[in-house]
């Protein structure tokens, strides 16, 4: 959850071809952008060069699964995508995703109560935007795939199926996807068998049950001052975008196997106009489930007991909770005096420190546990804001008084 509103514009060019990509990395080496060479939309060799993997690699990121992003990214088909995200599997450059256009990229965080004139006053305008830049895109694609693609139904689940676009770019596979009112995309993959797949790994879908319980409980960690964490879950950065359930829960699920951007999520939600006003956020979660075989069950309380079973499980639990800045800047003072003397504890939950919890009135905001500390009785939570927002920490009576939704994964 994001405040402040804010419009990021895409113009567009119009597409000029390969020159265009020689032309514009010039003026990238100069800005020492990271932005894919051309040759890099076709060779995964390149992505494998040290210099090409530091430029990409995130910084202090402990997951397994990690993105790095460049939003203003330098001209590409004639257009300038909002941003540029590349996804690392340990330390292996896995994709490349340019989002060309995104609804709530572009409108930025507008409230509820602005959604309706928000959208009567910029629907032409950005009807004829996703329009034109669909087709500078597609016209990019086939230039520099030189074919038509081929198209592809992917998913089970109806509300999170796509009808994309394939295209072989080289030796690697280009995968496009448009929603009109919402957004264009391509993502480069170095594995076909993934482009073609909605799965992190293909092979997840003839795992085993409880060979699958068996990984997912490995990934749990007890470090020395008692916390137990679950270091694997990706962060992606929901940005000032009213992203924060959708990107809560594609981190949740990337982690889970199941490969979905915040992106996919907030389209197939229905989160038009930079508002989840009239959106179906809940039933996308239960969409998710379904696509990744396995369930979220919803419950209206938090309990942490139930929360450490999960976790212990190898499984992140999602919150949504109602969020104040004041007691969120409580939450961010004392992730930075902990991380220089662990020895220091949170506020007793006493009246005094109820009374500065947020109530009802409160902003709704998501959140994802990943781990806890049942000595401290303390809820470990990481928000999409950044690697400076992984796990946090919250008295678990906190956690139960300003819940008001609990996703807890079962398989």
């Amino acid at each position: 959850m994001r405040l402040s509103l804010s419009r990021l514009a895409v113009g567009r060019a119009g597409w000029i071809g390969i020159l265009l990509f020689v032309i514009a990395q010039a003026h990238i080496q100069a800005e020492n952008h990271p932005f894919p060479l051309p040759a890099a939309l076709k060779d995964p060799g390149i992505w494998d060069q040290p210099d090409f993997v530091a430029a990409w690699q995130p910084a202090k990121s402990t997951a397994k699964i990690a993105h790095k992003i460049w939003p203003n990214t330098p001209g590409i088909f004639g257009l300038h995508p909002h941003q540029v995200s590349g996804h690392f599997i340990g330390n292996r450059l896995d994709s490349i995703t340019l989002l060309f256009l995104d609804s709530g990229t572009h409108f930025g965080y507008v409230s509820r109560d602005k959604a309706a004139m928000t959208k009567k006053m910029n629907r032409e305008t950005f009807q004829a935007l996703h329009r034109t830049t669909a087709e500078d895109v597609l016209a990019g694609l086939e230039k520099l795939t030189d074919s038509k693609g081929y198209p592809l139904t992917l998913g089970l689940t109806p509300m999170l199926q796509q009808q994309v676009l394939m295209f072989a770019s080289g030796k690697l596979t280009a995968r496009y996807f448009s929603i009109p009112e919402q957004l264009v995309k391509v993502t480069f993959y170095r594995d076909k068998k993934k482009a073609k797949s909605l799965l992190l790994d293909p092979s997840l879908a003839d795992i085993k049950r409880r060979d699958r319980i068996k990984q997912l409980t490995q990934n749990m960690h007890e470090v020395e001052n008692g916390d137990r964490l679950l270091e694997s879950i990706p962060l992606f950065i929901q940005g000032d975008r009213a992203y924060c359930g959708v990107s809560a829960l594609s981190m949740s699920m990337q982690y889970l196997g199941l490969n979905l951007d915040t992106e996919d999520y907030a389209a197939a939600a229905g989160i038009r106009w930079g508002s989840t006003k009239g959106s179906k956020i809940r039933e996308v979660y239960e969409a998710a489930g379904r696509e990744a075989n396995m369930r979220l069950s919803r419950s209206t309380k938090f309990d942490f007991r139930k929360a450490r079973s999960a976790l212990d499980a190898g499984l992140p639990v999602i919150v949504w909770r109602r969020w104040a800045k004041e007691r969120d800047y409580v939450h961010t003072t004392f992730a930075a005096r902990f991380a220089e003397n662990p020895a220091i504890e949170l506020p007793k939950a006493d009246m005094n420190d109820r009374a500065t919890w947020p109530d009802k009135k409160a902003y709704s905001h998501a959140s994802v546990i990943t781990g806890y500390n049942a000595k401290r009785g303390e809820v470990i939570f990481t928000e999409s804001w950044g690697e400076s927002a992984r796990n946090r920490r919250m008295r678990y009576e906190e956690m139960e008084g300003t819940v008001y939704y609990t996703f807890y994964p079962r398989l």
